[in-house]
């Protein structure tokens, strides 16, 4: 089981790679052969991005909470 900060970065790293693909994404034209795959390719970083927010989710409700006067 990942860590919470494991979790948090291959997240943020799913993110980065969603946002990638859309920027490819929007500057094709639409309609081409590469839109539609590219397309397909935001479609899977988006899932693969909700599914490792949903673990990271999973991860802090299960997470002991911080102990007061902790650093």
């Amino acid at each position: 089981m990942p860590t919470v900060q494991d979790a948090k970065k291959r997240r943020d790293v799913a993110l980065q790679k969603w946002r990638r693909e859309l920027r490819l994404f929007q500057a094709l034209p639409h309609g081409s052969p590469e839109w539609e795959e590219q397309g397909r390719a935001v479609e899977q970083a988006r899932g693969r991005y909700d599914k490792l927010t949903a673990e990271y989710l999973d991860i802090l409700t299960r997470a002991d909470p911080p102990k007061h006067g902790a650093a």
